[in-house]
């Protein structure tokens, strides 16, 4: 079944009417407000150009209340739909500590004056990881670990650098690249 619109004249009577019903508080409210701000000093102009103001400022009101209560008839409420709420925890790739690394890691790779800053957090990131992932500790159980790490990251973590010279850039990458694979 289709809906007729009604003929022409009585949309443009009921517009009309819709228009007057928004644009007549507007103007009142306008002019109310004008003659107060006239009436003690806020508007500076001379008495016909502020009624012209105040005139426009209803207009412009009243117009503005009309045009947004016609156009929200048809506009639907949004809903969002969330998705189910899960565990918080990062994933292991994410940890803070690897990204601190990588900052670290170019001040190591490119400065000569600093000691290591690296070994400490790789070693501590590969003995948390064995033991999360692997239920292996790096500590008391060196030889199962050994055979668990990458081969570039055991020999990183058995000889630890000294002093306070630039890193190899391909040693720490494969060293941090065996932490992310455990």
């Amino acid at each position: 079944m289709t809906r007729s619109l009604p003929p022409l004249p009585h949309r443009q009577q009921a517009l009309a009417t819709d228009l007057r019903r928004h644009l007549v508080p507007a103007l009142v409210i306008a002019v109310l407000l004008g003659g107060l701000l006239f009436f003690i000093g806020a508007l500076p102009y001379a008495w016909p150009l502020a009624l012209l103001v105040v005139v426009l400022a209803g207009v412009v009101g009243g117009l503005l209340t009309w045009g947004l209560s016609t156009t929200a008839r048809d506009v639907e409420q949004a809903y969002w739909v969330s998705t189910p709420r899960q565990e918080a925890a990062p994933p292991d790739a994410m940890d803070y500590r690897l990204l601190r690394l990588r900052r670290d890691l170019r001040d190591a790779l490119e400065r000569d004056d600093r000691t290591d800053e690296i070994y400490p957090v790789i070693r501590e990131l590969a003995a948390e990881r064995l033991l999360a992932h692997h239920d292996v500790d790096l500590e008391t159980q060196p030889e199962q670990a050994r055979a668990l790490l990458d081969p570039h990251l055991a020999d990183y973590l058995e000889h630890p650098p000294t002093g306070t010279r630039r890193r190899s850039r391909s040693a720490l990458h494969t060293a941090i690249e065996g932490v992310e694979k455990l």
